[in-house]
């Protein structure tokens, strides 16, 4: 067995013991806008060419991520929503100011558009995490607000994952 296949199977491996719980905790700390640092989608999308996953597998990773990026972006609202604007500095790895132009203009798109913000910008690459703090802020009802993430966040992850198993039908 030559050098290269070894790594690979060992990689396989690794990722079929430390796969799902690790996506997790990737997703929960990306929510909460710590993994920012890192491009989960890219992860995510890798993670699926990988495994390989069946359509129950495949929904499962799906859900699995979802949760646990709603669960990231809940901690970050329901923190606005007790200390404010402050709580983006007591987050580790982000570098936004409050009082930046970005920042006032999620706040503007979240004053203006409501719920279709917090919709719009969870499915938006770029912007996905940051209406939490507005919505924190203006303490937005927390049930319309897991209800507007969780399915955009719900619609992003089904088109990283449906993506690249797309493209892996396509080559086979």
């Amino acid at each position: 067995m030559s050098p290269i296949t070894l790594s690979l199977e060992y990689t396989l491996a690794a990722i079929s013991v430390a796969g799902l719980p690790a996506l997790f905790v990737v997703f929960v700390l990306k929510g909460a806008l710590v993994g920012k640092i890192f491009p989960t989608s890219v992860f995510l999308s890798g993670y699926v060419v990988l495994t390989a996953p069946t359509h129950v597998g495949a929904a499962t990773i799906v859900v699995l991520v979802t949760v646990a990026h709603v669960i990231g972006q809940f901690a970050v609202y329901t923190g606005s929503r007790r200390y404010g604007e402050e709580i983006v500095s007591a987050v580790p790895y982000l570098n936004f100011d409050p009082s930046s132009d970005r920042f006032r203009r999620v706040g503007q798109w979240f004053d203006r558009y409501g719920d279709v913000a917090v919709f719009g910008t969870n499915v938006l690459p770029w912007s996905r995490g940051l209406i939490a703090i507005p919505a924190g802020v203006s303490s937005y009802p927390r049930r319309r607000y897991l209800v507007h993430v969780g399915a955009s966040t719900l619609l992003y992850h089904t088109v990283y994952v449906a993506l690249p198993l797309l493209g892996l039908a396509a080559v086979a």
